[in-house]
């Protein structure tokens, strides 16, 4: 029997029967030294080969597409904030106009939208630590929508501050000891800035008593010509707000005439008491939009944009990360995922501050506006190529999981490779001791 068939026999021996795959490779392994040739030849092959069919398995599994909003009601989603058990708040643009309902963990719908007089005016959802949701439906208004109580109860917080009107563009909460703080993204008529209120007692409450010793600061007056749009926490006193400013010196290359607009980060310093928020530095980005800022496990700020993203230490140091995006959210692992334009071949995982590139099967088939995480699968709303309601999921655990293509595979290869280099060692060792 010649090399060739000799080797055939005992692959086939190896590959169809897993449970005598030691026993066969060993007893090849104690052939003679040309066969021994042909066994690591062999084995150098499988690796090489397992791992193109595994790089060829890596795109995302559990990827499903649907051409409606939400399953419990159909529509535009503008702005989603998922809870536990799959429960969620959301603002929705439907066939009759704008609404914001609440859907619980036994699936029942309660809109909770129905006393505002301008709901697509709204402009964020803030989620608070105890799950509770804060808006503001009207000038000088905040209000807290307890969500997981029975019939979403609401606390409504006015905020006087010498007759002067403003509206709230963003709201942020602040952990200080046994109490909270909230910084607010201001519309002060004729520009924008930042006003702090607290102290808030917790845990908050379905009364007025948990704002009771709560004041209201003076708008900060350093933002020069600023328009700022978001806010989040980073440490103890220091807060991150987003905005953009106008470069007096760059050209727009479709209007020579107008200057641009760029981003900025801005980092603001705010505690307590009366004192007005200071704006301490700002750092500038060349172009683009930042259209999230996420706050990381631990304690340090993702803001992610359409030119690229930058990540933010609780010692202020930034990092720019060159991937773009227009959407991004936290997974239940502490992972960001980042989601490109319409026809993205790939999605952006970032752990522990390194970003990966994930492939996707198909190219994105929507225009995302708005993403969230529950449960472990990434949910992203927005439109299809035909301006229709569509929600695109990835489910973020089955990747590498033993049920994926890729998982299986990593699966089979590594008990393999184990099983084969276990015996060529085991084998090498034994005939070591005969010569000896």
């Amino acid at each position: 029997m010649n090399l060739g068939s000799l080797f055939n026999k005992r692959f086939h021996v190896l590959v169809s029967h897993p449970a005598s795959m030691a026993k066969g490779w060993r007893s090849f392994l104690e052939e003679e030294s040309e066969h021994q040739w042909v066994a690591i030849t062999g084995f150098f092959v499988f690796i090489i080969l397992g791992a193109l069919v595994i790089q060829g398995t890596s795109t995302l599994p559990g990827v499903s597409y649907s051409s409606n909003g939400l399953d419990a009601i159909d529509g535009r989603v503008l702005d989603i904030v998922y809870g536990d058990s799959d429960t969620y708040t959301a603002l929705i643009l439907g066939d009759e106009g704008g609404m914001i309902f609440h859907y619980d963990d036994s699936g029942i719908i309660n809109d909770i939208g129905t006393d505002y007089e301008d709901v697509l005016g709204m402009t964020f959802m803030t989620e608070l630590h105890d799950g509770s949701i804060v808006v503001s439906p009207s000038n000088n208004t905040l209000e807290v929508i307890h969500v997981n109580n029975e019939n979403s109860q609401r606390t409504i917080i006015p905020l006087v501050s010498n007759q002067e009107t403003f509206d709230v563009l963003d709201v942020a909460e602040q952990r200080n000891g046994d109490s909270y703080r909230w910084l607010m993204v201001t519309d002060e008529n004729d520009s924008t800035s930042l006003r702090g209120f607290g102290t808030i007692n917790s845990p908050l409450e379905s009364t007025q008593e948990a704002f009771g010793s709560a004041s209201l600061t003076a708008a900060m007056v350093n933002s020069g010509n600023i328009a700022w749009n978001m806010v989040e926490s980073l440490d103890d006193g220091t807060w991150i707000a987003i905005g953009s400013m106008t470069n007096a010196f760059g050209i727009d290359e479709d209007s020579p005439a107008s200057p641009t607009r760029h981003p900025v980060i801005g980092f603001i310093s705010w505690t307590e008491g009366p004192t007005s928020p200071m704006l301490t530095s700002i750092e500038e980005l060349d172009k683009g939009e930042i259209h999230s800022l996420i706050r990381l496990d631990n304690g340090s700020l993702l803001a992610a944009g359409t030119d690229s993203a930058v990540h933010i230490a609780k010692d202020r140091a930034t990092t720019t990360i060159d991937f773009s995006s227009v959407s991004a959210a936290l997974d239940d692992d502490g992972v960001v995922w980042m989601i490109g334009n319409q026809g993205s071949t790939s999605v952006v995982r970032m752990v522990d501050g390194v970003a990966e590139k994930m492939p996707l099967a198909q190219p994105l088939p929507l225009d995302v506006e708005t993403s969230d995480v529950s449960n472990g699968v990434l949910y992203a709303h927005g439109t299809s190529a035909n301006g229709e309601p569509a929600t695109y999921s990835i489910d973020t655990l089955a990747s590498g999981s033993i049920e994926s293509g890729r998982g299986f595979l990593n699966f089979m290869f590594v008990t393999a490779s184990s099983i084969v280099m276990g015996v060529m060692i085991w084998t090498a060792f034994k005939r070591m001791r005969q010569n000896q």
